[in-house]
């Protein structure tokens, strides 16, 4: 059985936490439209819930969903580090990288890492939310609210396109004081000359328990 060493845990623990977020994520936007589905489309069955079956309705799917995400990344992870010696020396490498960047750094990199999913998210919440708000206007007609809505999209699109941009270039920024990673060639090399040197220890170190045990019989 292998010791996991200690970059080894905290790379799979950090692994399984940002899989867990994105389940976080996608649960609430479920429990987000379970809820207002029952809220707003069966709002006499949704009179007779106490709280704890609303609670329930926003906890159970969020909680339920995010463990999914979690136990699959632990999954994913053993398989990737499982793949070959260069997939899990590349994976640790990432680790110690993200592990040397600041707190702020480490922040934006997350964000820049998944800015699309981000962004799609936020752009599908943002008009969800400005049509629910619109859609309660009793005076204007629904030509009017489309037109209003249609409005709303196209700010928040801008909003986010720009978000996107400063992300992309506060992540190139990040990168660009990031070390040059070596040739592949060379990485193969390292990796191969170590293989070698750990060969010839594990060769040396039978050879002294052999010796030893001859000295004593």
């Amino acid at each position: 059985m292998k010791i996991l060493s200690e970059d080894e845990k905290n790379a799979h623990m950090n692994y399984v936490l940002s899989q867990g977020a994105k389940g976080l994520v996608y649960g609430g936007v479920v429990s987000a439209g379970i809820y207002s589905f029952f809220k707003y489309r069966r709002p006499a069955r949704f009179a007779t819930f106490t709280a704890s079956v609303k609670a329930a309705i926003i906890a159970v799917p969020t909680i339920g969903i995010s463990a999914f995400w979690a136990d699959q990344g632990s999954w994913e992870f053993d398989k990737m580090m499982h793949q070959s010696e260069y997939t899990q020396q590349q994976m640790l490498q990432e680790h110690r990288k993200f592990n040397s960047l600041s707190t702020s750094e480490k922040i934006f990199t997350t964000l820049g890492a998944h800015k699309y999913q981000i962004i799609v998210a936020a752009w599908a919440a943002s008009l969800y939310g400005s049509w629910t708000i619109i859609n309660r206007d009793k005076v204007m007609t629904t030509a009017q609210k489309a037109v209003q809505a249609r409005v709303y999209a196209q700010a928040i699109t801008v909003v986010l396109l720009l978000g996107t941009i400063l992300l992309s270039l506060k992540e190139a920024e990040i990168n660009k004081n990031k070390p040059a990673p070596l040739p592949h060639w060379k990485q193969v090399l390292i990796e191969k000359e170590a293989e070698k040197q750990e060969a010839e220890h594990k060769v040396a170190e039978e050879k002294r328990i052999a010796s030893e045990k001859k000295e004593t019989l």
